[in-house]
Protein backbone atom coordinates (compact mmCIF):
# COMPACT_ATOMS: atom_id res chain seq x y z
CA UNK A 1 0.00 0.00 0.00
CA UNK A 2 1.79 3.30 -0.96
CA UNK A 3 1.29 6.39 1.51
CA UNK A 4 1.14 9.94 0.12
CA UNK A 5 3.28 12.22 0.59
CA UNK A 6 0.93 14.53 3.10
CA UNK A 7 -0.36 11.40 4.77
CA UNK A 8 3.01 10.58 5.61
CA UNK A 9 3.88 14.07 7.17
CA UNK A 10 -0.09 13.65 9.45
CA UNK A 11 0.84 10.42 10.56
CA UNK A 12 4.97 11.61 11.45
CA UNK A 13 2.87 14.48 13.23
CA UNK A 14 0.90 12.64 14.97
CA UNK A 15 2.79 9.95 16.47
CA UNK A 16 5.83 12.49 17.53
CA UNK A 17 2.91 13.96 19.61
CA UNK A 18 1.59 11.01 21.46
CA UNK A 19 5.29 9.72 21.97
CA UNK A 20 4.86 7.13 19.99
CA UNK A 21 6.26 5.03 16.91
CA UNK A 22 6.51 6.80 13.36
CA UNK A 23 5.49 3.80 11.35
CA UNK A 24 3.01 1.83 13.66
CA UNK A 25 1.53 -0.08 10.58
CA UNK A 26 5.32 -1.83 10.42
CA UNK A 27 4.62 -3.39 13.68
CA UNK A 28 2.18 -6.19 15.27
CA UNK A 29 0.07 -6.05 17.67
CA UNK A 30 -1.10 -9.61 17.83
CA UNK A 31 0.81 -10.49 21.30
CA UNK A 32 -0.66 -7.91 23.11
CA UNK A 33 -3.56 -7.72 25.58
CA UNK A 34 -4.16 -6.09 28.84
CA UNK A 35 -7.08 -6.43 31.75
CA UNK A 36 -8.14 -4.84 35.33
CA UNK A 37 -7.99 -7.63 37.80
CA UNK A 38 -10.20 -5.84 40.20
CA UNK A 39 -13.09 -5.53 37.70
CA UNK A 40 -13.20 -9.18 36.32
CA UNK A 41 -12.45 -7.79 32.96
CA UNK A 42 -10.31 -10.93 31.40
CA UNK A 43 -8.15 -10.02 29.00
CA UNK A 44 -9.00 -7.42 26.69
CA UNK A 45 -7.50 -7.21 22.95
CA UNK A 46 -9.73 -4.50 21.52
CA UNK A 47 -8.60 -1.30 20.53
CA UNK A 48 -10.94 0.56 22.25
CA UNK A 49 -12.81 -0.57 25.62
CA UNK A 50 -14.92 0.27 28.36
CA UNK A 51 -14.81 0.16 32.30
CA UNK A 52 -17.30 0.82 35.26
CA UNK A 53 -15.75 3.10 37.16
CA UNK A 54 -12.01 4.76 38.13
CA UNK A 55 -11.12 3.25 41.61
CA UNK A 56 -8.82 0.53 39.99
CA UNK A 57 -5.39 0.06 41.49
CA UNK A 58 -3.66 -2.41 39.21
CA UNK A 59 -3.57 -3.21 35.65
CA UNK A 60 -1.46 -5.94 33.93
CA UNK A 61 -0.30 -5.91 30.32
CA UNK A 62 0.31 -9.58 28.55
CA UNK A 63 2.37 -10.11 26.12
CA UNK A 64 1.12 -13.49 25.14
CA UNK A 65 2.94 -16.83 23.21
CA UNK A 66 4.62 -17.64 21.11
CA UNK A 67 5.53 -14.53 20.34
CA UNK A 68 6.48 -13.60 24.14
CA UNK A 69 9.10 -16.38 24.38
CA UNK A 70 11.39 -13.96 21.94
CA UNK A 71 11.12 -11.03 23.55
CA UNK A 72 13.32 -9.96 26.61
CA UNK A 73 11.69 -8.32 29.62
CA UNK A 74 14.32 -5.23 28.74
CA UNK A 75 12.93 -5.02 25.20
CA UNK A 76 9.13 -4.45 27.22
CA UNK A 77 8.40 -0.56 27.40
CA UNK A 78 4.22 0.92 28.87
CA UNK A 79 3.12 3.95 29.13
CA UNK A 80 -0.11 4.99 30.73
CA UNK A 81 -1.61 8.13 29.48
CA UNK A 82 1.13 8.96 27.72
CA UNK A 83 3.81 8.34 30.35
CA UNK A 84 6.17 6.26 30.76
CA UNK A 85 5.51 3.15 33.24
CA UNK A 86 7.92 0.53 33.91
CA UNK A 87 8.62 1.97 37.08
CA UNK A 88 5.21 0.91 38.52
CA UNK A 89 5.33 -2.43 37.02
CA UNK A 90 6.80 -6.01 38.35
CA UNK A 91 7.70 -8.91 35.62
CA UNK A 92 5.85 -12.01 36.27
CA UNK A 93 5.83 -15.57 33.94
CA UNK A 94 3.17 -17.31 33.01
CA UNK A 95 2.21 -20.50 31.13
CA UNK A 96 0.30 -17.85 28.48
CA UNK A 97 3.13 -15.77 28.11
CA UNK A 98 4.84 -12.42 30.06
CA UNK A 99 2.76 -10.29 32.20
CA UNK A 100 3.35 -6.96 33.67
CA UNK A 101 1.76 -5.72 36.60
CA UNK A 102 1.25 -2.03 36.64
CA UNK A 103 0.75 -0.06 40.28
CA UNK A 104 -2.35 2.74 39.21
CA UNK A 105 -1.21 4.59 42.32
CA UNK A 106 2.17 4.76 41.88
CA UNK A 107 1.93 8.35 39.71
CA UNK A 108 -1.00 10.58 39.69
CA UNK A 109 -1.00 10.42 36.09
CA UNK A 110 -1.37 6.85 35.90
CA UNK A 111 -4.82 6.43 38.00
CA UNK A 112 -7.98 5.84 35.81
CA UNK A 113 -9.81 9.29 34.33
CA UNK A 114 -13.45 9.52 34.09
CA UNK A 115 -13.08 9.96 30.75
CA UNK A 116 -10.08 8.50 27.59
CA UNK A 117 -7.32 6.90 29.10
CA UNK A 118 -4.17 5.58 26.72
CA UNK A 119 -2.59 2.26 27.40
CA UNK A 120 0.53 1.75 25.00
CA UNK A 121 2.72 -1.15 25.23
CA UNK A 122 5.77 -2.28 22.72
CA UNK A 123 8.48 -4.36 22.87
CA UNK A 124 11.01 -5.82 20.46
CA UNK A 125 12.32 -9.77 19.31
CA UNK A 126 15.82 -10.76 19.18
CA UNK A 127 15.37 -11.09 15.79
CA UNK A 128 14.52 -7.41 15.62
CA UNK A 129 11.01 -7.60 15.26
CA UNK A 130 8.56 -4.69 16.51
CA UNK A 131 5.82 -5.36 18.28
CA UNK A 132 3.44 -2.31 19.49
CA UNK A 133 -0.22 -1.84 20.50
CA UNK A 134 -1.94 0.61 21.96
CA UNK A 135 -5.43 0.82 23.63
CA UNK A 136 -7.83 3.14 24.83
CA UNK A 137 -9.88 2.78 28.28
CA UNK A 138 -12.93 4.78 28.61
CA UNK A 139 -15.52 4.99 32.03
CA UNK A 140 -18.97 4.25 31.27
CA UNK A 141 -20.61 1.45 32.93
CA UNK A 142 -23.59 1.13 30.91
CA UNK A 143 -21.42 0.47 28.21
CA UNK A 144 -18.88 -1.58 30.24
CA UNK A 145 -22.07 -3.73 31.47
CA UNK A 146 -22.99 -4.15 27.65
CA UNK A 147 -19.23 -4.91 26.74
CA UNK A 148 -19.45 -7.87 29.61
CA UNK A 149 -22.45 -8.80 28.19
CA UNK A 150 -21.44 -9.23 24.77
CA UNK A 151 -18.57 -11.05 25.58
CA UNK A 152 -20.51 -13.83 27.36
CA UNK A 153 -22.87 -13.88 25.05
CA UNK A 154 -20.41 -14.77 22.34
CA UNK A 155 -18.00 -16.86 24.06
CA UNK A 156 -15.26 -14.21 23.42
CA UNK A 157 -14.21 -13.35 26.70
CA UNK A 158 -10.74 -14.53 27.35
CA UNK A 159 -9.33 -16.41 30.52
CA UNK A 160 -5.58 -17.21 30.66
CA UNK A 161 -3.14 -17.64 33.82
CA UNK A 162 -3.27 -14.70 35.77
CA UNK A 163 -6.65 -13.60 34.52
CA UNK A 164 -10.11 -13.42 36.35
CA UNK A 165 -12.42 -16.31 34.90
CA UNK A 166 -16.19 -13.97 33.54
CA UNK A 167 -18.21 -16.66 33.10
CA UNK A 168 -20.25 -19.60 35.77
CA UNK A 169 -18.73 -22.81 35.99
CA UNK A 170 -15.28 -22.01 34.31
CA UNK A 171 -12.77 -24.02 35.46
CA UNK A 172 -10.82 -21.13 36.63
CA UNK A 173 -13.19 -20.38 39.30
CA UNK A 174 -12.96 -23.77 41.15
CA UNK A 175 -10.33 -26.26 42.90
CA UNK A 176 -10.37 -29.70 43.50
CA UNK A 177 -8.50 -29.21 46.98
CA UNK A 178 -10.16 -29.09 50.45
CA UNK A 179 -10.16 -25.51 52.80
CA UNK A 180 -8.05 -24.47 55.42
CA UNK A 181 -8.09 -21.47 57.58
CA UNK A 182 -6.11 -19.42 60.00
CA UNK A 183 -8.40 -17.21 61.94
CA UNK A 184 -6.96 -15.36 64.62
CA UNK A 185 -8.61 -12.13 66.40
CA UNK A 186 -7.19 -10.41 69.46
CA UNK A 187 -9.10 -7.54 71.02
CA UNK A 188 -7.92 -7.90 74.70
CA UNK A 189 -4.41 -7.32 75.67
CA UNK A 190 -2.81 -8.80 78.76
CA UNK A 191 -0.29 -5.87 79.03
CA UNK A 192 -2.01 -2.24 78.14
CA UNK A 193 -0.58 0.05 80.12
CA UNK A 194 2.34 1.68 77.94
CA UNK A 195 -0.40 2.70 75.39
CA UNK A 196 -1.67 -0.05 74.01
CA UNK A 197 -5.43 -0.15 74.23
CA UNK A 198 -7.68 -2.65 74.13
CA UNK A 199 -10.05 -3.37 70.83
CA UNK A 200 -13.80 -4.02 71.12
CA UNK A 201 -14.34 -6.02 68.20
CA UNK A 202 -11.69 -7.74 66.79
CA UNK A 203 -12.52 -10.98 68.45
CA UNK A 204 -16.15 -10.82 67.57
CA UNK A 205 -14.92 -10.19 63.49
CA UNK A 206 -12.88 -13.46 63.83
CA UNK A 207 -15.93 -15.13 65.94
CA UNK A 208 -18.66 -14.41 62.81
CA UNK A 209 -15.94 -15.61 59.94
CA UNK A 210 -15.24 -18.42 61.80
CA UNK A 211 -19.29 -19.09 62.21
CA UNK A 212 -19.76 -18.18 58.58
CA UNK A 213 -16.99 -20.68 57.57
CA UNK A 214 -18.20 -23.69 59.73
CA UNK A 215 -22.22 -22.74 59.12
CA UNK A 216 -22.11 -21.79 55.01
CA UNK A 217 -18.57 -21.76 53.75
CA UNK A 218 -17.90 -25.32 53.54
CA UNK A 219 -14.98 -25.32 55.51
CA UNK A 220 -14.27 -28.46 57.83
CA UNK A 221 -14.25 -27.56 61.77
CA UNK A 222 -11.12 -29.71 62.54
CA UNK A 223 -9.24 -27.47 59.56
CA UNK A 224 -9.49 -24.11 61.45
CA UNK A 225 -7.11 -22.81 63.14
CA UNK A 226 -9.12 -20.49 65.79
CA UNK A 227 -7.32 -18.14 68.01
CA UNK A 228 -8.83 -15.41 70.04
CA UNK A 229 -7.92 -13.11 72.88
CA UNK A 230 -6.22 -15.40 75.78
CA UNK A 231 -5.36 -18.52 73.55
CA UNK A 232 -3.56 -16.19 70.87
CA UNK A 233 -0.54 -16.88 72.91
CA UNK A 234 2.82 -15.86 71.17
CA UNK A 235 3.37 -19.43 71.69
CA UNK A 236 0.40 -20.62 71.09
CA UNK A 237 0.02 -18.69 67.81
CA UNK A 238 3.77 -20.16 66.87
CA UNK A 239 3.07 -23.53 67.54
CA UNK A 240 -0.36 -24.02 66.54
CA UNK A 241 0.70 -22.37 63.08
CA UNK A 242 3.81 -24.69 62.74
CA UNK A 243 1.48 -28.05 62.64
CA UNK A 244 -1.77 -26.51 61.63
CA UNK A 245 0.14 -25.44 57.42
CA UNK A 246 1.54 -28.45 56.87
CA UNK A 247 -1.93 -30.21 56.77
CA UNK A 248 -2.79 -28.29 53.59
CA UNK A 249 -1.60 -30.08 50.03
CA UNK A 250 -0.48 -28.01 46.92
CA UNK A 251 -4.48 -28.54 45.94
CA UNK A 252 -6.02 -27.23 49.06
CA UNK A 253 -7.23 -23.23 49.77
CA UNK A 254 -6.20 -21.65 52.70
CA UNK A 255 -7.28 -18.58 54.12
CA UNK A 256 -6.07 -16.69 56.45
CA UNK A 257 -7.56 -13.46 58.63
CA UNK A 258 -5.87 -11.72 60.89
CA UNK A 259 -7.44 -9.08 62.94
CA UNK A 260 -6.15 -6.98 65.63
CA UNK A 261 -3.08 -4.89 66.41
CA UNK A 262 0.05 -4.42 64.11
CA UNK A 263 2.94 -1.81 64.49
CA UNK A 264 6.32 -1.41 62.99
CA UNK A 265 8.85 -1.81 66.79
CA UNK A 266 9.15 1.48 68.10
CA UNK A 267 12.71 0.98 68.37
CA UNK A 268 13.53 -0.65 65.15
CA UNK A 269 10.75 0.42 62.86
CA UNK A 270 11.89 -1.92 60.05
CA UNK A 271 10.71 -4.85 62.08
CA UNK A 272 7.02 -5.93 61.77
CA UNK A 273 5.06 -7.32 64.44
CA UNK A 274 1.48 -8.74 64.96
CA UNK A 275 0.48 -8.14 68.80
CA UNK A 276 -1.14 -11.44 70.29
CA UNK A 277 -2.18 -11.27 73.86
CA UNK A 278 0.62 -11.60 75.70
CA UNK A 279 2.37 -9.10 73.64
CA UNK A 280 4.72 -5.77 74.94
CA UNK A 281 4.92 -2.96 73.38
CA UNK A 282 8.13 -2.19 74.90
CA UNK A 283 9.65 -5.64 74.02
CA UNK A 284 8.43 -6.66 70.99
CA UNK A 285 11.67 -8.32 70.31
CA UNK A 286 10.89 -11.08 72.72
CA UNK A 287 7.02 -10.98 73.12
CA UNK A 288 5.54 -9.99 69.71
CA UNK A 289 4.92 -12.03 66.70
CA UNK A 290 7.33 -10.98 64.15
CA UNK A 291 5.71 -11.00 60.73
CA UNK A 292 8.98 -11.89 58.88
CA UNK A 293 8.44 -15.03 61.50
CA UNK A 294 5.14 -15.89 59.91
CA UNK A 295 6.30 -15.49 56.27
CA UNK A 296 9.10 -18.18 56.89
CA UNK A 297 6.07 -20.41 58.78
CA UNK A 298 4.11 -19.66 55.74
CA UNK A 299 7.29 -20.58 53.17
CA UNK A 300 8.45 -24.21 54.67
CA UNK A 301 5.43 -25.34 55.86
CA UNK A 302 2.62 -24.21 53.48
CA UNK A 303 2.13 -26.64 50.30
CA UNK A 304 -0.98 -24.99 49.28
CA UNK A 305 -0.65 -22.67 45.99
CA UNK A 306 -3.66 -20.82 46.57
CA UNK A 307 -3.37 -18.64 49.85
CA UNK A 308 -6.09 -15.56 51.11
CA UNK A 309 -4.84 -13.08 53.23
CA UNK A 310 -6.82 -10.49 54.76
CA UNK A 311 -5.30 -8.32 57.31
CA UNK A 312 -7.26 -5.94 59.86
CA UNK A 313 -4.29 -5.11 61.46
CA UNK A 314 -4.41 -1.03 61.20
CA UNK A 315 -6.71 0.12 64.62
CA UNK A 316 -6.55 3.92 65.94
CA UNK A 317 -6.50 2.58 69.46
CA UNK A 318 -2.80 1.07 68.69
CA UNK A 319 0.55 2.22 69.31
CA UNK A 320 0.65 5.09 66.46
CA UNK A 321 2.24 8.61 67.30
CA UNK A 322 1.78 7.59 71.48
CA UNK A 323 4.34 7.76 74.04
CA UNK A 324 5.99 4.84 75.35
CA UNK A 325 7.30 4.61 78.95
CA UNK A 326 9.38 1.87 79.09
CA UNK A 327 12.70 0.67 81.25
CA UNK A 328 16.72 1.09 79.83
CA UNK A 329 17.48 -1.89 78.10
CA UNK A 330 19.47 -2.64 81.27
CA UNK A 331 16.62 -3.21 83.41
CA UNK A 332 17.03 -7.13 83.45
CA UNK A 333 20.60 -7.12 84.74
CA UNK A 334 19.79 -4.43 87.22
CA UNK A 335 17.16 -7.08 88.80
CA UNK A 336 19.08 -9.73 89.05
CA UNK A 337 21.93 -7.51 91.03
CA UNK A 338 19.34 -7.39 93.84
CA UNK A 339 17.80 -3.83 93.11
CA UNK A 340 14.43 -3.23 93.92
CA UNK A 341 11.38 -2.41 91.68
CA UNK A 342 11.31 1.08 93.01
CA UNK A 343 14.77 2.25 91.95
CA UNK A 344 14.24 0.47 88.63
CA UNK A 345 10.49 2.63 88.63
CA UNK A 346 12.69 6.06 88.99
CA UNK A 347 15.31 4.90 86.25
CA UNK A 348 12.30 4.48 83.56
CA UNK A 349 12.20 6.24 80.40
CA UNK A 350 10.06 7.88 78.77
CA UNK A 351 10.02 8.02 75.35
CA UNK A 352 8.28 10.02 72.17
CA UNK A 353 7.95 7.13 69.36
CA UNK A 354 6.56 8.13 65.61
CA UNK A 355 5.31 4.91 64.40
CA UNK A 356 4.20 4.94 60.69
CA UNK A 357 0.43 3.37 60.58
CA UNK A 358 1.49 1.51 57.49
CA UNK A 359 1.42 -2.43 58.92
CA UNK A 360 -0.82 -3.34 56.99
CA UNK A 361 0.74 -2.94 53.01
CA UNK A 362 4.16 -3.15 54.72
CA UNK A 363 3.13 -6.82 55.95
CA UNK A 364 1.05 -7.50 52.70
CA UNK A 365 4.38 -6.92 50.13
CA UNK A 366 6.22 -9.85 52.62
CA UNK A 367 3.46 -12.42 51.46
CA UNK A 368 3.55 -10.97 47.82
CA UNK A 369 4.47 -14.29 45.60
CA UNK A 370 3.01 -16.50 43.28
CA UNK A 371 -0.49 -17.83 44.16
CA UNK A 372 -1.44 -15.68 47.11
CA UNK A 373 -3.68 -12.69 47.36
CA UNK A 374 -3.59 -9.97 50.03
CA UNK A 375 -6.58 -7.64 50.76
CA UNK A 376 -5.69 -5.32 53.66
CA UNK A 377 -7.99 -3.41 55.55
CA UNK A 378 -6.36 0.34 54.94
CA UNK A 379 -4.04 2.26 53.09
CA UNK A 380 -1.01 3.98 54.24
CA UNK A 381 -1.52 5.94 57.18
CA UNK A 382 -5.05 5.09 57.44
CA UNK A 383 -6.73 3.49 60.42
CA UNK A 384 -9.10 0.38 60.32
CA UNK A 385 -12.79 1.69 62.19
CA UNK A 386 -14.84 -0.25 63.93
CA UNK A 387 -17.91 0.10 65.57
CA UNK A 388 -21.30 -0.79 67.00
CA UNK A 389 -23.02 0.70 64.01
CA UNK A 390 -21.80 -2.27 61.41
CA UNK A 391 -23.83 -5.13 62.19
CA UNK A 392 -24.44 -4.51 66.14
CA UNK A 393 -20.36 -4.46 67.09
CA UNK A 394 -17.50 -5.28 63.74
CA UNK A 395 -14.74 -3.83 62.35
CA UNK A 396 -15.73 -1.97 58.73
CA UNK A 397 -13.53 -4.38 56.83
CA UNK A 398 -14.88 -7.67 58.31
CA UNK A 399 -18.90 -6.08 58.03
CA UNK A 400 -18.41 -5.89 54.65
CA UNK A 401 -16.45 -9.20 54.20
CA UNK A 402 -19.27 -10.46 55.69
CA UNK A 403 -22.06 -9.55 53.88
CA UNK A 404 -19.94 -10.17 50.31
CA UNK A 405 -19.87 -13.88 51.49
CA UNK A 406 -23.41 -13.79 52.55
CA UNK A 407 -24.55 -13.10 49.34
CA UNK A 408 -24.04 -9.30 48.24
CA UNK A 409 -20.49 -9.86 46.38
CA UNK A 410 -22.30 -11.59 44.04
CA UNK A 411 -21.86 -9.04 41.04
CA UNK A 412 -22.64 -10.92 38.09
CA UNK A 413 -26.10 -12.76 39.78
CA UNK A 414 -24.65 -16.28 39.15
CA UNK A 415 -24.62 -17.69 42.57
CA UNK A 416 -20.77 -17.73 42.76
CA UNK A 417 -19.05 -15.87 44.97
CA UNK A 418 -15.81 -15.32 43.54
CA UNK A 419 -12.41 -13.59 45.10
CA UNK A 420 -12.67 -10.91 42.73
CA UNK A 421 -15.88 -9.86 43.44
CA UNK A 422 -15.46 -10.21 47.09
CA UNK A 423 -12.53 -7.69 46.89
CA UNK A 424 -14.34 -5.41 44.94
CA UNK A 425 -17.38 -5.38 47.54
CA UNK A 426 -15.44 -5.00 49.86
CA UNK A 427 -13.48 -2.34 48.74
CA UNK A 428 -16.41 -0.47 47.52
CA UNK A 429 -18.45 -0.96 50.33
CA UNK A 430 -15.65 -0.10 53.12
CA UNK A 431 -14.80 3.67 51.41
CA UNK A 432 -18.61 3.83 51.26
CA UNK A 433 -19.34 3.48 54.80
CA UNK A 434 -16.28 5.63 55.88
CA UNK A 435 -16.59 8.48 53.57
CA UNK A 436 -13.53 7.26 51.44
CA UNK A 437 -11.63 7.58 54.57
CA UNK A 438 -10.51 4.07 54.78
CA UNK A 439 -9.38 2.32 51.45
CA UNK A 440 -8.54 -1.86 51.75
CA UNK A 441 -5.89 -2.46 49.40
CA UNK A 442 -4.96 -5.57 47.27
CA UNK A 443 -2.47 -7.23 46.09
CA UNK A 444 -2.63 -10.59 44.09
CA UNK A 445 -0.48 -12.67 42.30
CA UNK A 446 -3.32 -15.41 42.26
CA UNK A 447 -3.22 -17.29 38.91
CA UNK A 448 -7.34 -17.01 38.58
CA UNK A 449 -10.62 -15.68 40.26
CA UNK A 450 -11.48 -18.56 43.09
CA UNK A 451 -14.77 -19.46 44.38
CA UNK A 452 -14.87 -18.20 47.76
CA UNK A 453 -18.96 -18.98 48.31
CA UNK A 454 -22.37 -20.63 46.69
CA UNK A 455 -25.40 -18.73 46.89
CA UNK A 456 -28.12 -21.37 47.99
Amino acid sequence: MKISVSTYFLVTILYCFLNLPVFPQQTERTPFAFEFPELNTGQITEPKSYVSRTDVNVVKFWILNPDADAIEWSKIKVRINRQSANIACSQNAASAGKVLRCDLNRIAGFRLQAKENFFEIEAVSRDAKRFYGSFIVITNAAAAVKQTEAKIKTGSAQNGENSPATTKGSSQMGFSGRKFAVVIGVSEYQYNDIGLNNLSYADKDAEALNDWMTRAGGFNPQNILYLTNKNATLSAVRDSLNRFLSKATETDLVLFFLAGHGTPDPFNPRELYFLVYDSKVADLKNTGFPMTELKQIIDTKLKSKRAIFLLDTCHSAGVSGRKIVVAPRDNKAAGKTGKNEREIGERKLEREVEVRNDINEASARLFSSSGRAILTSSDINETSRESESWGGGHGVFTWALLNGLRGNADLNFDKIISTDELFTFVRQTVRAETNEKQNPRLFSNLSSSLEMAVIK
